[in-house]
């Protein structure tokens, strides 16, 4: 099926894939390809001929033009780089340039983006300041993102709909494209029309703190063919400031009125600045992506990403009262209070084809989901169990190294990110199981598997089923709730249901349908931007008049980054027929089996699309695998296993040190005939995969005699794994402890990891089969005796405590984990190959009814015996 689309923009798919997937035909065409790139626009700038003979004019060379670019983006101020440009050292350059002022001429010379421009907006209601509305045209801001090549073989053009298997009964739900109201729009429009989507975003944000309490209302606008993974990557620079909405303070003595003229100013504001979009939805207008294929692009708007006030305001749902009415303010006040509008007469989507409130406005999983959890559900936790108890539990808990611990519990914190949010919802279901009603907890876990399911990046209908399954649970034991007074106002009960993110829950499963994963719908990009696109150019002014100074700031940084990349790409020839290696280190990391960029430069645009450097373990073990062995003496302290990346530091913990010294540091005595029934079991049975709790022979009378006496122990492991939606991206390495006990752990610190015992599964793809869960107990190096040998090929081993997985417990849905334990009470432990394990295990002790006063957050492991995983 031919769809005219030109450049390298689909990937070769397979006939197993195709016969999962409908592309919806005659869709996105390229009506030719001699449209205006990237480049183009480039070489057609005014000082385009002084760029024959100098790239980098207007500075003289490569070379000035680092230093100039790195002293406009720094948080310099001209004052600051007049002085760095008047050192002794500077001046022997010779810069083109001898002050801030003649600096920032220079870059004024750059080739421009889409412009700013100011807007005076009148109004019949006393203000008091003007009312200034700073935005640029939102088409070009689009055809910006459309044609930047840093999304090179990162746009998609054609709905689709994809399915699990070639049958095509699970229809998947991930980008936007492949949603349903793509695909409905696409049937309205002529045929071989592109569809754009449009994605905007609002909300105000602080510009100062401590002091004046300066705000801004930023409008972003994304592009949703860029796809999600992408879009919703921090450093992408995904979203460009398209407007700075007014903040009026108007002078009416009744506040309702006020705020109601607020609200009409802002829809008012946006039908201004979104009339080129509304226009281009309508009609449609010719656009050019970055290979210079023309097409006829229509542009709907796919999602506006808010938080709840916002929505609700853009909606028209507030009890607010109008200034366009005759009638009384009591009368409107009724009025508006029984249909629940805010009085907007005039949103500002009325104009907008194809755009619905009820689509565009999708479930947000951080003002939504996460803040319904914080401000209900804890709350009804607090009360269910009681706020001294649940504060000591979480303040129990072993600390976990990449993890918020909340030392003094969590009742009293206040202005918490949605990071905390996350991790008090990992451990709420553990901590108030045995000491809250078994209906209350379920009713709780029935709302956390909804916010856990809906966060997938890939879902299909089997989970949209689950999720409404979940809530159909949530609302047949929520009165459990009420009858434990647990719903709780500032001064007595709530006896109703009036919670409007809530509410929004009901509409998860019917907005994935339409417009796809709802994870990539949420505020974490655009809140982010807001430092790039607000507070920080905001630091670069004096500190009055924000807006124009702001705008100034984006449009310089803009011309940088663009000649950045248009002089890179110049300079950085490619012989297209040669490939190009990976790059590790980009913010996400791709494991190793990720594919080899589609075009040359791509590997190039990506190193300057990059930010935020992460550790990348499985490309570092695929270096070190390629290095001869001459180069790399002894064993690699970086190497993978399946869908593993296991590192140690280079320099271990403790070197040479006695075995009989680690069995008494570490409280191990059956260390040594661990290993001696290790060697031997791996002597008889070469690299097979070694079990755990496998009973040992009796070795009373004869004592272990091993080829070794030292070893060397490292305290900390750090594992990667990739993610298991999609295996080419590595997540952050997660840090394991296996120390000894310490005057701040009195005994040790030990993590639980899942060890493989079965080398037929694969962890995650398997689950829990093949797979039993462990605590490790010690890391270490063996080191034999000069002149001997030994018949293993482990570099690396670990002793570890067996630990039983149980029965799935009915109320929690999680399994219980004891410890295995011989006869005598003991611990069952074993030797395994490091690279047995696969993960690390986040288990949650069973406090019962009352959590023992004594614990600690460094003894409260150790002293259980029972866990929730």
């Amino acid at each position: 099926m031919d769809f005219g689309i030109g450049g390298d923009h689909f990937d070769t798919v397979g006939e197993e894939l195709l016969s999962a997937e409908e592309w919806y035909e005659g869709a996105g065409t390229c009506y030719s390809q001699d449209g205006t790139t990237f480049l183009d626009i480039f070489d057609a700038d005014e000082y385009a001929d002084c760029r024959k003979d100098n790239l980098f004019y207007p500075f003289a060379s490569r070379n000035e033009w680092e230093i100039a670019d790195f002293l406009l983006q720094s948080s310099l101020s001209m004052a600051a780089i007049n002085e760095f440009l008047a050192l002794s050292m500077i001046r022997e350059l010779k810069l083109s340039f001898n002050n801030a002022k003649e600096l920032r001429s220079r870059a004024e010379m750059l080739p421009k983006g889409p412009s700013w421009k100011c807007q005076v907006i009148t109004s019949s209601h006393s203000t008091k300041h003007l009312i200034r509305l700073f935005w640029r045209d939102p088409v070009e801001c689009l055809e910006s993102l459309f044609s930047n090549p840093l999304f090179h073989d990162k746009l998609d053009f054609v709905p689709r709909r994809v399915y699990t298997t070639a049958a095509r009964v699970l229809h998947v739900y991930s980008e936007w494209l492949m949603g349903d109201f793509a695909w409905d729009i696409q049937n309205q429009l002529p045929r071989g029309a592109t569809i754009l989507g449009t994605v905007l975003s609002s909300n105000k944000t602080n510009i100062t703190t401590m002091t004046s309490a300066r705000v801004a209302h930023p409008l972003l606008l994304g592009l949703a063919n860029i796809r999600m993974r992408t879009r919703t990557k921090l450093s992408s620079r995904a979203f460009l400031l398209t407007a700075l909405l007014p903040i009026p303070q108007y002078l009416h003595p009744n506040q309702r009125m006020r705020g109601v003229l607020e609200d009409c100013l802002i829809h008012e504001c946006l039908v201004i600045v979104l009339k080129p979009l509304m226009i281009a939805a309508e009609i449609g207008i010719m656009m050019s992506d970055l290979v210079g294929n023309v097409r006829h692009c229509y542009t709907p708007l796919a999602a506006y990403i808010v938080d709840t006030p916002e929505a609700c305001m853009l909606a028209c749902v507030r009890g607010k009262t109008s200034p366009f009415t005759m009638a009384s303010y009591l009368d409107f006040f009724e009025a508006c209070a029984e249909y629940r509008l805010n009085g907007v007469h005039a949103p500002f989507w009325m104009y907008w084809p194809y755009a619905d409130p009820s689509v565009f406005l999708t479930p947000e999983s951080l003002h939504h989901w996460h803040k319904e959890f914080w401000d209900h559900d804890l709350h009804w936790c607090l009360v269910a169990v009681g706020a001294l108890e649940l504060d000591f539990r979480f303040s129990i808990l072993q600390p976990i190294t990449g993890y918020c611990h909340f030392s003094c519990g969590i009742s009293k914190l206040k202005q918490v990110t949605g990071r905390v949010h996350c991790d008090v919802q990992r451990y709420i279901i553990g901590l108030i199981t045995g000491t809250a009603p078994c209906r209350f907890v379920t009713t709780i876990r029935a709302l956390m598997d909804v916010r856990y399911m809906a966060q997938s990046p890939s879902p299909d209908d089997n989970l949209l089923t689950s999720i409404d399954r979940s809530l159909l649970v949530f609302h047949q034991n929520k009165d459990v709730i009420m009858t434990l007074g647990a719903c709780m106002g500032t001064k007595k009960p709530i006896n109703n249901w009036f919670i409007p993110k809530l509410e929004l829950m009901q509409s998860i499963t019917a907005s994935t349908r339409k417009v796809g994963a709802l994870i990539q719908w949420s505020a974490d990009a655009t809140e982010h931007a807001h430092i790039s696109e607000i507070k920080d150019p905001a630091r670069h002014t004096n500190n009055n008049d924000y807006d124009p100074q702001i705008c100034r700031h984006l449009d310089r940084l803009e011309k940088l980054r663009h000649f950045e990349i248009a002089t890179t790409l110049k300079s950085h020839v490619v012989d297209p027929g040669t490939e190009t290696e990976d790059e590790g280190g980009e913010e996400e990391g791709t494991a190793r089996d990720e594919e080899e960029p589609t075009d040359p430069r791509t590997a190039l645009l990506e190193e300057l699309n990059c930010t935020r450097v992460t550790t990348n373990y499985f490309n570092r073990a695929k270096d070190i695998t390629a290095l001869s062995h001459q180069a790399c003496p002894g064993p690699p302290r970086t190497f993978t296993t399946g869908n593993v990346a296991i590192h140690l530091n280079f320099n271990p913990t403790c070197t040479g040190m006695k075995l009989d010294d680690v069995s008494d540091n570490f409280n191990l005595p059956d260390l040594h005939h661990a290993l001696s029934a290790f060697l031997q079991h791996d002597t008889r049975n070469g690299n097979m995969t070694h079990g755990v709790g496998v009973p040992r022979r009796s070795l009373i009378d004869r004592p272990p005699i091993l080829p070794f006496d030292r070893v060397q122990v490292w305290h900390t492991v750090r594992l990667q794994q990739v993610s298991y939606h999609d295996s080419s991206v590595a997540l952050l390495a997660q840090t394991l402890h296996a120390s000894p006990s310490s005057p701040e752990w009195l005994k040790g610190r030990r993590d639980a990891v899942l060890v493989n015992i079965d080398g037929q599964y694969e962890w995650p793809q398997s689950g829990l089969k093949g797979h039993t869960v462990c605590e490790l107990q010690l890391i270490m190096r063996l080191m034999p005796r000069r002149g001997s040998r030994i018949g293993w090929r482990d570099q690396y081993l670990c002793y570890v405590h067996n630990m039983k997985i149980g029965t799935v417990d009915p109320v929690t849905g999680m399994h219980v984990v004891k410890r295995a334990k011989h006869a005598n009470g003991s611990p069952v432990g074993d030797i395994v190959p490091l690279r047995q394990v696969h993960s690390f295990i986040n288990l949650i002790p069973q406090f019962g009814a009352a959590a023992d006063a004594r614990l600690t957050k460094a003894t409260s492991s150790h002293y259980s015996s029972s866990f929730f995983l």
